[in-house]
């Protein structure tokens, strides 16, 4: 082989090692409850799989493992479930997630199941322990209070994708008390009215996956994936997948659920 070829070969090598090292990204569900909902939390599993290729460069870290469980919390229509991470390292200039931990109320499961509702909570709350919301503030991406996302990629996106050139930084929710407020994008009240931040499909942001309220037909932004690039993942921007429309109870359904929590818009 002569030289340049040599050369050749050892920088795509390189290279390939390089993609290697960043495109990994596991998640691994340490799923205990009822074998009915297993694929739900599979679907979540993939859903951000598919979105997050690996990290930034600097980071030792393949993925993280989730304990979800499905148990007796307080009964039908109160606390939904909890999720966040339960541990986290600082590396590579960046606050991440190691382990994390999502439980479901038990007596809650079949309504959700039935509503159609249950994926979208489950990847909602994944998200949290992903670090959408739960790691901002370690990451320099937002203070406490001040209702404005400022990390550098979350914020460029959303001044493409909702159209809002002046924007300088992406409203971030500051009702709903502890557990919503500071971890969520913006809804106006409560979820139950439209906040006139709508995409180039008609989308308005209160549908958004990772907004406080839940209403359908739910959808993930671009401004949600690239806004993982602040938290020190490495993304797919080409694949940004639709959670299933879904149906909503008729009645007003609070849901708690996660270190920042969602609840359920009270039908109009």
């Amino acid at each position: 082989m002569n030289k340049k070829l040599a050369k050749l070969a050892a920088a795509v090598a390189l290279a390939a090692a390089s993609l290697s090292a960043n495109a990994t990204f596991d998640i691994t569900i340490d799923y205990t409850g009822d074998s009915q909902y297993q694929t739900y939390f599979n679907q979540a599993e993939s859903f951000w799989e598919n979105i997050i290729t690996g990290y930034q460069a600097g980071s030792f870290l393949t993925g993280f493992t989730i304990a979800a469980n499905i148990e007796y919390i307080d009964g039908a229509y109160g606390l939904l479930g909890s999720a966040g991470p339960t541990s986290g390292v600082l590396y590579g200039g960046y606050a991440m997630t190691t382990a994390g931990g999502m439980r479901f109320d038990s007596a809650d499961m079949s309504a959700m199941a039935t509503s159609g509702s249950l994926g979208d909570v489950i990847r909602h709350e994944m998200g949290h322990v992903i670090g959408i919301g739960t790691w901002w503030e370690e990451n320099g991406l937002y203070v406490s209070g001040s209702g404005q996302y400022t990390g550098a990629n979350g914020l460029a996106m959303y001044k493409t994708e909702f159209n809002k050139p002046s924007a300088t930084y992406v409203p971030v929710e500051l009702g709903g008390g502890a557990g919503t407020a500071g971890g969520h994008w913006n809804e106006i009240d409560n979820g139950a009215g439209l906040t006139g931040v709508v995409d180039s499909q008609g989308r308005d942001m209160r549908n958004e996956l990772m907004t406080g309220w839940l209403n359908a037909p739910t959808f993930i932004s671009k401004t949600t994936v690239a806004s993982l690039q602040d938290i020190g993942y490495t993304v797919n921007m080409n694949a940004v997948p639709e959670p299933e429309s879904m149906l909503l109870f008729a009645f007003g359904l609070p849901v708690l659920v996660g270190v920042a929590r969602r609840r359920k818009a009270a039908a109009a």
